[in-house]
C-alpha cells in the first residue's frame, strides 16, 4: 500500500500527463520531425539533378543496407520504446515506461573502400519508474542492481531495504547522449566488420537519476551478408572514465553488452528481424547482473516520394532479468527515413 500511495502522490505532483516533457524537449522533437523529411527531399533532389535517367535503388537493397551496422546509407532512426517491469521489490510488477530515441547515422566512404562510421543516440525519456530508498533520493535501474543489502555497507544511504523504500515515477527528461565513431566495412566475400569507440556523455536533465559519469568503451562488430539477408553481432564494454556519479554515492560502471542481429529478407522490402541486447553488469549484486531478451519483429521498407523509409515493429521478452527490478517486455516501433543514398550509387 505504501508503494501505491507513493506512485499516486507522484502523479498528482507531476500533473495529469505521464509524458510531461518540458518545452525544450518538445521543441527538440518537433524540430527533428520537421527537419528530417525536408533534408531527405533536398538530398534526393541533388542526387537526381545530375542524372535524369538515374533509376531509384530497389527497396530490397535499401532494406538490407539499413539492417547492416556498417551501411553506406545516411539515416535518421526514430524509435518509440514501451517497457513493462517485474521484480521482487514492492510495487515492481505492473510498472511501465516510455521513451523516444533519435539515432542519426552518417557514414563517410574512404578511398580504401572502408567507411568512417559516425552516429549518435539521443534518448528522450517519458515516465521512468525509480526507486526511492529515502524521500530525498531516487535510483534508476543500474543503482537498484548495484545497491548492497541492509547491513552490508556502512553508508545507510547506499543500501536497498524493501521495507523502507517505494517506487515513484520520474517524468520527461533528456537522457545521456552517446556518440560513436568507428571504422569498418564489408569485404568482397560479404564479411561485415567494424571497430567503434563509444562515448556516453552526461547530458541527462534528471539529476536525481542519471549516472553522473562520462562512459567510454570499445565496440566490435562482426557479421556476414548472405543470399537471404545478413547476421552477426555487436559486442561492447562501457566503463566510467570521468565523474564521481550523482547523489554522493560510491559506484562504478562496468557493463558488457552483446547484441546479436539477424535480418531475413522476404522480398519487396519486407524483412523479419531480431536484435536483442544482452547485458551483463559486473558491478551488480548477485541475481541482478543479467538481462537476456528474446524476440523478433517485422519491417517494411518503401518510398514516400523520393524518400526511402523503413518502418519496423519488434517485441521482446526478457527471459532473464534482475531479481530486484528489471524489464519484462519491450515493444519497439521504428521509423527510419534515409537521409542520403549517394554513396550507394
Amino acid at each position: 500500500m505504501a508503494s501505491t500511495r507513493f506512485v499516486a502522490e507522484t502523479y498528482r505532483r507531476g500533473g495529469s500527463s505521464r509524458m510531461a516533457w518540458n518545452r525544450r524537449q518538445r521543441t527538440f522533437v518537433f524540430v527533428f520531425i520537421l527537419w528530417v523529411p525536408a533534408f531527405c527531399v533536398a538530398d534526393s533532389a541533388m542526387d537526381d539533378s545530375g542524372d535524369v535517367e538515374r533509376r531509384p535503388i530497389p527497396a530490397e537493397t535499401i532494406a538490407l543496407e539499413l539492417a547492416n551496422p556498417v551501411t553506406l546509407l545516411a539515416s535518421f532512426g526514430i524509435d518509440y520504446e514501451y517497457r513493462t517491469y517485474q521484480g521482487d521489490l514492492p510495487g515492481a510488477d505492473g510498472l511501465d515506461s516510455q521513451r523516444m530515441v533519435f539515432s542519426p547515422s552518417w557514414p563517410i566512404r574512404l578511398r580504401n573502400g572502408k567507411n568512417l562510421l559516425l552516429s549518435a543516440r539521443i534518448p528522450i525519456n517519458g515516465d521512468q519508474p525509480q526507486w526511492n530508498p529515502v524521500s530525498y533520493l531516487t535510483w534508476e535501474e543500474f543503482l537498484i542492481r548495484q545497491a548492497p543489502a541492509p547491513g552490508s555497507d556502512p553508508d545507510s544511504r547506499w543500501s536497498l531495504d524493501p521495507a523502507t523504500g517505494a517506487f515513484s515515477y520520474g517524468h520527461g527528461n533528456l537522457g545521456n547522449v552517446s556518440f560513436d565513431i568507428g571504422y569498418g566495412g564489408i569485404s568482397d566475400g560479404g564479411t561485415i566488420s567494424a571497430l567503434n569507440l563509444v562515448n556516453v556523455a552526461v547530458t541527462s536533465d534528471d539529476l536525481s537519476a542519471r549516472r553522473g559519469q562520462w562512459l567510454l568503451g570499445p565496440e566490435l562488430i562482426l557479421g556476414k551478408t548472405t543470399r537471404w539477408g545478413l547476421f552477426g553481432f555487436r559486442a561492447k564494454h562501457l566503463t566510467n572514465v570521468y565523474g564521481e556519479g550523482d547523489q554522493e554515492l560510491d559506484y562504478d560502471t562496468n557493463e558488457t553488452t552483446l547484441n546479436p542481429f539477424v535480418a531475413w529478407s522476404l522480398g519487396n522490402g519486407w524483412q523479419v528481424e531480431s536484435s536483442p541486447v544482452i547485458l551483463y553488469d559486473w558491478e551488480a549484486v548477485g541475481g541482478n547482473q543479467w538481462y537476456v531478451p528474446v524476440g523478433a519483429g517485422i519491417s517494411k521498407t518503401t518510398s514516400f516520394g523520393r524518400v526511402p523509409v523503413k518502418m519496423a515493429l519488434e517485441l521482446q521478452y526478457f527471459a532473464v532479468s534482475p531479481d530486484r527490478f528489471g524489464q519484462e517486455w519491450l515493444l519497439r516501433v521504428n521509423l527510419t527515413p534515409v537521409l542520403s543514398t549517394r554513396q550507394l550509387r
